[in-house]
């Protein structure tokens, strides 16, 4: 409307300067006149006006699908004669035929680690992110999956934030041949020299009963062999024992001979890998008398495989085990020194020094009862002049809520028994944790740090009582939380989280957790993580991403052997190291049947279906959904350089042609 206004104004006022205009001119050159003055008039009125034009373009865009079609190692295993993708091919060219029939725009990838990717793993996350970056997800109405469901993501949230439904398209058929496979092996990543260490395979016989054999090998030697009697799809559970003789880093693998004609060989076979220390990490007790104290804190001990014990008994100040005199070194190196003092201990100059040398090199000292004279340097309490035991209730302080160790021992204290304690001094240097509830609040908790030492002394006996009286182990792992803090190894932790052996095309992971000196989570660091092969030249070095409250690395490393890798911190000279292998047998391989379970969830999250082969037939795609695309356009007229041109143009022109024709 407003052009129209405008060209109609236009008109009438180039008419009126022209209508009357003296000296008469000729009829074309009046036109030509009228027609400049038209034209300037016009565009200055569209400029004043400033109306904008609208271009709307409206178009049906045809429904898409996206089809999904595992190339994975797994696919190309035989089943009953055929591979699964041979067995899938028919079956999803059907189905893609209705779907183009019903007027569905096709998208077909091909996906196993990610689109274009190896194929020795299956990650449809992965592959969803990648393929993210070339289409428009969320125009797709449809995912169809084609694929035997051993996907390998280790969280499929993907599933449920598109908001796309999965029909995924299986053979759902049961097939009855008897099976043999190891589901799952268990068995620390470490063990030490000459020590039994125990490793258990988890066993299934599909539709199969009957006896087997099960075969352990390091390396390429036999080692160990198990003779199994097994139920039809129930899961056994077969156990090596084994002592390794030396130090270093093994492969080994659990084998299960096959039945005969057994088809599905990949999963009779699992590898393992573990790392053999030199000894595990001593904790010295020394106490003037036999008593329930000692035996508790040796259980706690106990309860920890990386811990060994050595308890001995002070007579006349000389160390004892059973009745023969100790023969301590100094060169020994104890992680932590517990002392149980009923007030008859004193320390002869050999026991003393030995105890001296250990803490002086950084060993923790756990003290219970009178405190020693001869220990006030390393001790967190002193020596008052009152030297007869008491009994009374411990009451923790708030500090004692920095150190998580003896948490449990605030919440309980209600049921904690009265205690046996001896009225002590808080030593210089010393932090006071818990009182005893007497008149002078005497100290009962201190701890003193000592360079790389720490110490943690109690001055009550008999806290064994508290273990009787609580539901749960509570004592117990006060204990084992204390010894390890004095140990300066986990409070203030710095721990890699690995798995120490892989198999081929498994996503190798490397988690690091990371915890301050109060077993909080410590998040403000930029750990680096360095790969080295088995010679030893550098492979990957990176720095971790934060994961949740953890930092995590994912490896690209494939190729078959021994790694170890190094994590370190170097702003505060933190770091873990460990070692792992990749074994030369295939994950894919042990992919035989279809993954029924795994491919009903993601077709139950997404609200999708899953497909059987024999149904597909009977299947209808979905109801077309045809989405309307409108397309909308502005142009600002009198935003444009050759309008403003235009009206120069015809202005100067007319300016020219009056003065020409003596019309000024």
């Amino acid at each position: 409307m407003a052009f129209v206004f405008a060209a109609i104004l236009a008109v009438l006022i180039a008419a009126l300067l022209y209508y009357r205009a003296r000296p008469r001119l000729s009829r074309g050159r009046m036109i030509l006149l009228f027609a400049l003055r038209f034209v300037a008039l016009y565009i200055l009125l569209i400029i004043l006006l400033s109306p904008v034009l609208h271009f709307i373009n409206k178009r049906n865009n045809a429904p898409q699908i996206l089809v999904l079609k595992d190339e994975s190692l797994s696919m190309d295993i035989p089943r009953e004669g055929q591979s699964k993708t041979d067995a899938l091919a028919k079956p999803l060219k059907d189905l893609l035929q209705k779907y183009r029939e019903a007027g569905y725009e096709i998208h077909e990838y091909t996906f196993a680690d990610g689109i274009d990717a190896e194929r020795d793993n299956s990650l449809i996350s992965k592959s969803l992110a990648q393929i993210g970056k070339k289409e428009d997800l969320s125009d797709m109405q449809a995912i169809l999956l084609a694929s035997d469901g051993w996907l390998r993501d280790e969280d499929f949230g993907i599933v449920t934030r598109l908001s796309i439904p999965i029909y995924a398209l299986a053979d759902t058929a049961h097939y009855t041949n008897g099976d043999l496979a190891i589901r799952e092996l268990q068995a620390n990543p470490y063990a030490y020299r000459n020590e039994s260490t125990v490793i258990r395979a988890k066993v299934l016989a599909s539709d199969y009963s009957g006896p087997a054999q099960a075969h352990l090998y390091l390396e390429q030697n036999r080692i160990g062999s198990q003779k199994l009697n097994l139920v039809a799809n129930n899961e056994e559970i077969v156990e090596f024992v084994y002592r390794f003789p030396g130090l270093g880093f093994y492969n080994y693998r659990v084998e299960l001979e096959p039945l005969d004609q057994e088809q599905r060989l990949g999963n009779n076979v699992y590898p393992g890998a573990i790392e053999v220390l030199a000894e595990k990490e001593a904790i010295v007790v020394f106490s003037d008398a036999p008593g329930w104290d000692n035996k508790f804190v040796l259980d706690a001990i106990a309860t920890n495989s990386r811990w060994q014990s050595a308890s001995y008994q002070v007579r006349n100040g000389i160390a004892y085990r059973g009745e023969e005199m100790a023969k301590l070194s100094e060169n020994e190196r104890p992680a932590v020194i517990v002392i149980l003092n009923n007030g008859n201990l004193r320390l002869e100059q050999p026991l003393r020094r030995y105890i001296e040398s250990a803490l002086d090199r950084g060993a923790g000292l756990l003290y219970q009862g009178l405190a020693l004279a001869e220990m006030a340097d390393y001790l967190p309490l002193s020596r008052s002049n009152v030297l007869s035991p008491y009994q009374g209730f411990v009451q923790l302080n708030a500090a004692a809520e920095m150190y998580p160790m003896l948490s449990q021992l605030g919440l309980d204290q209600a049921k904690l028994p009265p205690l046996d304690y001896y009225y002590c001094n808080l030593a210089p240097g010393s932090e006071l944790l818990g009182v005893m509830n007497n008149p002078q609040k005497s100290p009962a908790i201190a701890i003193k740090m000592r360079g790389k030492s720490r110490a943690l002394a109690f001055s009550f006996l008999n806290l064994w009582r508290w273990q009787m009286q609580s539901d749960s182990s509570a004592y117990q792992k006060m204990v084992v939380n204390i010894l390890t803090w004095l140990s300066n190894k986990a409070l203030g932790s710095y721990s890699a989280i690995y798995k120490s052996s892989y198999m081929q095309g498994e996503e190798v992971v490397l988690r690091l957790r990371a915890e301050d000196d109060i077993r909080s989570r410590d998040l403000d660091n930029n750990p680096r993580i360095s790969i080295y092969n088995a010679e030893g030249k550098l492979l990957e070095q990176d720095f971790m991403t934060r994961s949740g409250d953890e930092y995590r690395y994912e490896s690209e490393l494939n190729e078959v052997g021994n790694y170890r890798f190094e994590i370190r911190e170097a702003e505060n000279d933190k770091s873990s190291k460990g070692n792992f292998a990749i074994s030369p047998i295939s994950v894919e391989d042990r992919d035989f049947d279809f993954n029924l379970p795994l491919l009903n969830y993601l077709s139950g999250e997404s609200r999708g279906k899953l497909i059987s082969i024999e149904a597909v037939g009977s299947h209808e795609p979905l109801p077309l959904r045809i989405e309307e695309e409108i397309l909308k356009r502005e142009y600002n007229i009198y935003k444009q350089w050759y309008i403003i041109a235009l009206f120069i143009l015809t202005f100067g022109l007319e300016l020219f042609f009056r003065r020409r024709w003596g019309l000024l």
